[in-house]
């Protein structure tokens, strides 16, 4: 019984490693994009990319002659927008709109890629009898806007800097 267990668990450990499993925000990243320099980004923005740096072992460069690929915000915006409206006339539904277009370069200033733009649209119920819960789901549903972003973000550098190696 013991060993069949055993050999069940390797089974399952084989099949996931071998089909490419990782964990999730775990991020797999050439060096050149270990180390990022962030311009004009927002502190919401960089505190995500900055976490999925930190989980491939990366960081966020000091300067940008000291990075492997510079990203430079052009326009990041957030916005809310009211859907619809309840029989008390308050806010019963909204949605959340992100903006967010940027481009990339080396650090000797070359643009490695055409401007890039990621947008994301969410919508929640605003229940009004529950405010704080609401307020606490909005925030949360910000971050997850953010986290998001810097994973697209990330994914866009990667394409970036194999274009370069082609």
């Amino acid at each position: 019984m013991r060993q069949t267990r055993a050999c069940i668990l390797l089974m399952a450990w084989l099949m996931l490693t071998g089909c490419g499993y990782h964990l999730r925000g775990s991020v797999d990243m050439p060096e050149s994009l270990k180390n990022m320099y962030l311009f004009n980004a927002s502190s919401l923005l960089q505190t995500e990319i900055q976490n999925l740096l930190k989980s491939a072992k990366g960081k966020i460069a000091g300067s940008p002659n000291d990075a492997g690929i510079v990203v430079k915000v052009l326009k990041e915006d957030m916005t809310t927008r009211v859907l619809s409206i309840g029989s008390a006339g308050k806010s019963s539904e909204s949605e959340l709109n992100y903006y967010l277009r940027f481009q990339f370069y080396d650090n000797q200033e070359n643009e490695l890629m055409e401007e890039q733009t990621i947008e994301m649209a969410r919508e929640y119920f605003n229940d009004q009898t529950a405010v704080l819960a609401k307020s606490n789901e909005e925030q949360l549903i910000r971050k997850e806007i953010y986290k998001q972003s810097a994973r697209m973000l990330i994914a866009r550098a990667k394409v970036a800097v194999d274009q370069i190696k082609k």
